[in-house]
């Protein structure tokens, strides 16, 4: 079923408006000459048998001035009434066309009054003319958009005035361990020198917590305003798995966390930033560590090719993350556990690890599986078989 359009409503109007005038004055002027012949036809039968003297043609061409002269005041008389009803018919018609275009206008500007006043979740429902119809409905895209940025904007000032607390906190408590040990070595407290260096470690301990913290949020600064650029390359994705596992093997605590990888029988190639992706797996694991509540914490990571992409999980053998908080943990300055007291922590290595992973083209996931399980897909840029002898490249390209 074809949907009205303006320009269509405006062409059927006006064909109407002058078919309809134009009917108007042919049956009017029909009317009038039918009227005015038969009158000049019984006038001149009367006057031919009256007038048959001399003098008769003479008063036939008076009969005939007289008749001009009333066919004049007829004709002018005739031209007013098509004018009037000419401006009639007009007004009937633009009546009729103003009130479809002047509907949705009204509804136009109700919608940006309303949205003058904040009020940004009631839609405009118009049904009618197929360009007004879209008008409509990107005004009520437009006006999602701005409800949503509104949302997302206050969600971002609450996220911010936690961030303030929450760093507030995290700055606290070092600082204060801190000055507590300067304190009791001023006050002599560490009167032996094993003591005076247990003191020191925990102090230098404590500034150590204080730079991450203020080094995550510098790097977060440079990411967002674009400081940041990625070295995105071709990379052997299954090589440089295999190589972090086996660094982090040999500077992690056995006690504190055990980490392994499982990988295919074959090179998977991806483009990467071998640096922020070593970062992304650093955030991911101290994630674990911190929040798994196991000693030691055990961390898998895999690597497995699924269709066009390559799919990364690091997974632990932790308790996970509450069902409901699952969606959230990736936002910016989310922490799990509001209270802040249980573990340290800031909320943003989560959020680093989705910035990056979406920068580089790859999506990301969590899930509770037996603990916390992060999974990230890249697109797989091509595969080399390991030979037992060498490396067959199988595709150099996808």
């Amino acid at each position: 079923m074809n949907k009205n359009t303006v320009k269509r409503r405006i062409f059927i109007s006006n064909t109407l408006m002058i078919l309809v005038t134009l009917g108007i004055f042919l049956i009017v002027n029909l009317g009038i000459i039918k009227v005015y012949s038969e009158s000049i036809e019984h006038e001149f039968e009367d006057t031919a048998v009256e007038l048959m003297g001399d003098d008769g043609l003479e008063e036939m061409v008076e009969t005939w001035t007289i008749k001009r002269n009333e066919f004049i005041i007829l004709f002018l008389a005739d031209g007013i009434l098509c004018i009037l009803a000419l401006v009639g018919v007009s007004q009937a018609f633009t009546r009729n066309l103003s009130r479809h275009i002047l509907e949705p206008l009204d509804a136009l500007n109700d919608g940006a009054e309303r949205v003058q006043n904040n009020n940004l979740t009631e839609d405009i429902l118009y049904v009618g003319d197929v360009e007004f119809e879209k008008v409509c409905t990107t005004f009520n895209k437009m006006q999602g958009h701005i409800l949503a940025a509104q949302e997302k904007n206050q969600r971002y000032e609450k996220a911010r005035t936690d961030m303030i607390a929450g760093i507030s906190h995290d700055l606290r408590t070092p600082l204060t361990a801190i000055k507590g040990t300067i304190k009791a070595l001023m006050d002599g407290i560490a009167s032996t020198p094993e003591k005076q260096q247990k003191f020191l470690n925990a102090a230098y301990r404590r500034t150590g917590e204080m730079d991450t913290l203020l080094n995550q949020l510098f790097y977060l600064s440079k990411l967002e305003t674009g400081n940041m650029p990625l070295s995105v390359q071709r990379i052997n994705l299954t090589d440089f798995l295999a190589k972090y596992v086996y660094g982090k093997q040999e500077v992690l605590d056995p006690a504190q966390a055990e980490v392994r990888a499982t990988l295919e029988e074959c090179n998977l190639y991806t483009e990467l930033d071998p640096e922020q992706m070593q970062r992304i797996l650093d955030n991911l694991i101290e994630n674990s560590i911190k929040y798994s509540e196991q000693e030691p914490v055990e961390v898998e990571i895999s690597l497995r090719e699924q269709e066009d992409r390559l799919l990364l999980t690091v997974s632990d053998n932790g308790v996970g993350v509450p069902e409901e908080k699952l969606p959230h943990i990736f936002e910016e300055f989310y922490r799990a556990d509001e209270s802040r007291n249980k573990k340290e922590g800031n909320g943003l290595g989560l959020y680093i690890v989705k910035y990056l992973v979406e920068a580089m083209k790859g999506n990301v996931r969590a899930e509770n599986r037996n603990g916390l399980v992060i999974s990230m897909d890249f697109p797989l840029k091509g595969r080399e078989r390991m030979a037992q002898h060498g490396k067959q490249e199988e595709n150099s390209d996808h």
